[in-house]
């Protein structure tokens, strides 16, 4: 896996779960106050659970959850995260 460069972060603003669970993100240097995390559901395995896991990864560097939703047929999650200092 490889790492995700500030510039693409800072202009997508959307980064997924296995890459801040895998260690592929540094957000120190992220411009903005929001941002998406996505996670999806793949054949037997639910993405709800590394969704919630880098949710709760975030927490302790500043960041709240402000909403959880899916789009489309269910299998894409995302969590709108706002960072709070």
């Amino acid at each position: 896996m490889s790492l995700v460069s500030p510039q693409q972060l800072a202009q997508e603003r959307v980064v997924s779960a296995d890459a801040i669970l895998g260690g592929q993100v540094d957000l120190r240097a992220y411009p903005h106050r929001h941002l998406v995390v996505t996670a999806r559901h793949s054949w037997g395995r639910s993405g709800f659970r590394p969704l919630m896991e880098a949710v709760e990864h975030l927490s302790n560097y500043g960041w709240e959850l402000v909403n959880v939703t899916s789009v489309g047929d269910g299998h894409h999650l995302y969590a709108a995260m706002r960072r709070t200092a």
